[in-house]
């Protein structure tokens, strides 16, 4: 029966799914955007993040209206648009290589990163100081300085390493729908000196001209000499002096947008359509 439930939902459709707890007595609504469809799993991003259902617990599933995107509105509005990259344009761990690489560290999901960033080296990389490849260096030296085997940790750095992302369909479609209308579109990224090569390799080099690179810029965000830096150099590619009203921004962390809001741009914390 849960099979015939589930057969007519499209992946990518928006979608509430009534499925039992785990006592098997109660039952709750999931509502969200259909990311997989398995034979013993469902995947539903919903705004409590993705959650995956088992099929035999479904008791009923339809497909919904999808939901106004209020973010793609904010920025068709805009009269100069400026992206956050990653989590915004770009994924990682579509394989999930990552999270299995994690389970064998002992490190909880997405503790990779959290490692990775706290690294003195990560804070150097985004400001220009230093290279992706010796952030990467340090990674290594930081995993076998914990314990781990020589081989797992040269597992896990090769599977970091060739992870560069997933373009975010969605926001992909979205900048290049205002491009085609004319809008100046900007990536403003906290960025490693391999940004714009990852770019041409998911398909994304399209985007490159439109980078602002703190790794070039000298500030990360959200120090707001990153904003002013950015600022600058959006003035100086578009040939004119731009007002700061004129800027709308979007970030998926809020300490990025608060900044943003602090230095005059507008600006909203990324949500991905539902």
């Amino acid at each position: 029966m849960p099979d015939a439930l589930i057969q007519p939902l499209t992946v990518g459709s928006r979608v509430v799914v009534r499925h039992l707890l785990e006592d098997g007595a109660r039952a709750t609504d999931t509502v969200g955007v259909l990311v997989e469809r398995g034979p013993q799993h469902l995947r539903v991003r919903s705004d409590r993040g993705e959650e995956s259902i088992r099929v035999d617990a479904v008791v009923a599933a339809k497909e919904v209206p999808a939901r106004v995107w209020r973010l793609a509105s904010f920025l068709r509005r805009a009269r100069i648009a400026v992206l956050d990259l990653d989590g915004v344009l770009r994924d990682f761990d579509a394989s999930g290589e990552r999270t299995r690489n994690e389970r064998e560290l002992g490190l909880p999901r997405e503790g990779l990163p959290e490692l990775a960033f706290s690294l003195p080296q990560a804070g150097q990389m985004v400001v220009g100081k230093t290279t992706y490849a010796a952030w990467v260096r340090a990674l290594t030296a930081r995993l076998l300085e914990l314990g781990h085997p020589e081989p797992l940790v040269a597992q896990v750095v090769q599977g970091w390493q060739r992870d560069r992302g997933t373009p975010v369909a969605a926001t992909v479609e979205l900048v290049d729908d205002l491009r085609a209308k004319g809008t100046p579109v900007f990536v403003f990224t906290n960025g490693t000196d391999r940004v714009p090569a990852e770019l041409e390799q998911i398909g994304l080099g399209r985007l490159v001209p439109s980078l602002l690179n703190t790794h070039d810029l000298g500030a990360a965000k959200p120090d707001p000499q990153a904003y002013a830096a950015a600022h600058v150099e959006i003035s100086r590619r578009l040939g004119r002096e731009v007002s700061p009203a004129e800027v709308r921004f979007t970030d998926d962390r809020p300490a990025n947008v608060e900044a943003a809001r602090a230095f005059g741009w507008q600006a909203q914390v990324f949500r991905r359509p539902a």
